[in-house]
């Protein structure tokens, strides 16, 4: 009967810092998440699809990859739209730094990333189509313009790779994978401590229920 009943207050236990172990990770997953910024929405020039810009990390700095964000949004559905192609500009006030001469999604998201090397404001600018660009390139273009407001940053001393391709996403990509092993470390952290102060809990009540009973009345 006293192992049965100290099992069960070990199964309380545990239980107990179980769940504070997962609303833990849940705030430090919802911190992280705010790492994205705010989206910008815009509806095209031409009525055919709202544009959601946001940036990975929220506040761009000089000499880090920043990854822009970009979804398509039907204006009567609301819902993504996967058969849109578009151009993607950045410029600033005097002369175009990147040029995506055409593209499209599957699932309606895009990432660009893409690394500032002046403070400053900035122009993203998106043409869309839902016609291929090598198939026509006489179509008017929907055109939208987005501010991106870069601030300096400390240089790397590493050498970075920034890729000309656009990947598809479907989830905010993960650009900093130092960030995600930490979450795992801190989350295994607190796992290891949850066991072991049930152990440590349920050894002191076994003692303590063994001195007791071997205590004389």
């Amino acid at each position: 009967m006293l192992e049965n009943h100290l099992k069960k207050r070990l199964v309380s236990t545990l239980l107990k810092l179980s769940t504070f172990v997962i609303l833990a990770s849940l705030f430090q997953h919802a911190v992280y998440a705010q790492d994205e910024s705010t989206p910008q929405i815009r509806l095209s020039s031409k009525g055919l699809a709202y544009v959601k810009l946001s940036t990975y990390p929220a506040n761009p700095v000089t000499g880090q990859l920043t990854v822009i964000l970009i979804q398509f949004i039907d204006p009567q559905s609301k819902a993504p739209r996967g058969d849109i192609y578009y151009k993607f500009i950045i410029r600033n006030e005097t002369s175009q730094l990147l040029i995506l001469p055409g593209g499209s999604t599957i699932t309606g998201k895009a990432g660009i990333p893409y690394q500032f090397e002046e403070p400053g404001k900035y122009q993203v600018e998106v043409d869309l189509n839902d016609t291929a660009f090598s198939k026509d390139n006489s179509a008017s273009l929907d055109k939208v313009i987005f501010p991106v407001y870069v601030s300096q940053g400390t240089l790397q001393t590493s050498n970075q790779t920034v890729p000309n391709t656009v990947s598809d996403v479907s989830t905010k990509p993960n650009t900093n994978t130092n960030n995600g092993s930490i979450h795992l470390l801190i989350d295994g952290v607190l796992v290891a401590i949850t066991v072991g102060l049930a152990l440590f809990i349920f050894r002191r009540r076994v003692i303590a229920k063994r001195k007791k009973s071997n205590t004389p009345e």
